[in-house]
Parts: structure tokens; C-alpha cells; sequence
């Protein structure tokens, strides 16, 4: 058995290595593993920090 790499404390995990984790779990059916949820919430916590809550108006270039 793989083991895969957990939500890292105070964002030690680079996010290639989050993503990288969250896909080979996603690739051979563990979708209803505690693992992977906590790394999909970690993966959308820091993508709400990077890019911010839409607000569902178009934005203009």
C-alpha cells in the first residue's frame, strides 16, 4: 500500500506535492479516503488564499 503524502501543518507540503497526492489518490479509486479529503481541503483552502471567494460578477480586462 502507497502511503500519501497528509494536509500538512502551518503549509510544510509545497503544493506540487498536494496536488501530485490528491491525482494518485484520485487515479486508483481511494476518492472515499479520510487522506484524500483532508488534501482536497487543503488544496481549496489555499487556493480561496491565493485567488479569494468569486463574487460572480465577470471581471473586466
Amino acid at each position: 500500500m502507497r502511503h500519501y503524502l497528509a494536509p500538512p501543518a502551518e503549509g510544510a507540503a509545497t503544493d506540487d506535492a498536494l496536488l501530485e497526492g490528491l491525482l494518485q489518490l484520485a487515479v486508483e479509486g481511494h476518492t472515499d479516503e479520510t487522506q484524500f479529503q483532508q488534501i482536497g481541503e487543503e488544496v481549496f483552502t489555499r487556493l480561496l488564499d491565493t485567488y479569494g471567494v468569486d463574487s460572480g460578477t465577470p471581471r473586466t480586462r
